[in-house]
């Protein structure tokens, strides 16, 4: 065997060790019940813009204001591959849009 393929054999068994040992936290397997939970702590928001048919007390400029940061870190989660964060800026992603459009349908202040 070539020293090239030996080196190449000796990392592939060295990321696979490391992989093995590699045991998911606690706070790992919470953090993707949070990532699903605090977003859907937002839907009584929507379902009281829908049911109520208004969107007083609503600033969209805030609403606006979240979902460019959310895209912000959807695309960081993309590109970085962390699962948690994509699940959880999509969450978002999904509910704010809800608001905003809630909020332009019942009249929501830009202020």
């Amino acid at each position: 065997m070539s020293k090239y393929h030996r080196l190449k054999h000796q990392k592939t068994r060295r990321a696979l060790v490391v992989k093995k040992q590699a045991k998911p936290l606690f706070v790992d397997r919470l953090t993707y019940i949070v990532a699903l939970v605090e977003p859907a702590i937002t839907i009584p928001q929507l379902y009281l813009i829908f049911h109520d048919k208004t969107a007083e007390g609503i600033a969209l400029s805030s609403w606006v204001g979240y979902q460019v940061f959310t895209l912000i870190w959807l695309w960081y989660g993309i590109a970085h591959k962390e699962k948690v964060i994509i699940v959880y800026q999509f969450s978002w992603l999904v509910l704010q849009t809800g608001v905003i459009i809630g909020g332009l349908m019942y009249g929501a202040k830009w202020a």
